[in-house]
């Protein structure tokens, strides 16, 4: 298993931490995303994060938030 760094621990565990906090299962989250609940187990547990945390890298380091980047309006619902 590789090893994960510091700033990777938090992504995972804020992630799992916000789905309780919603009250939501992996198979709501799942569902209600688009996902598998194997992708969403896969995050919580660290594993593929690797293009979203190089996403999330780049809205850093150009200082824009991830809705401007790919110009997400705010809504109780993202159409995709």
């Amino acid at each position: 298993m590789p090893i994960q760094k510091d700033e990777d621990l938090k992504v995972i565990s804020r992630l799992s931490e916000y789905r309780r906090l919603k009250g939501l299962s992996q198979d709501d989250l799942a569902k209600v995303s688009g996902l598998t609940k194997t992708t969403i187990q896969n995050w919580e547990n660290g594993r593929n994060l690797g293009a979203v945390l190089r996403v999330l890298r780049v809205c850093q380091e150009l200082n824009v938030d991830i809705r401007d980047l790919f110009q997400v309006e705010d809504s109780t619902e993202v159409k995709i």
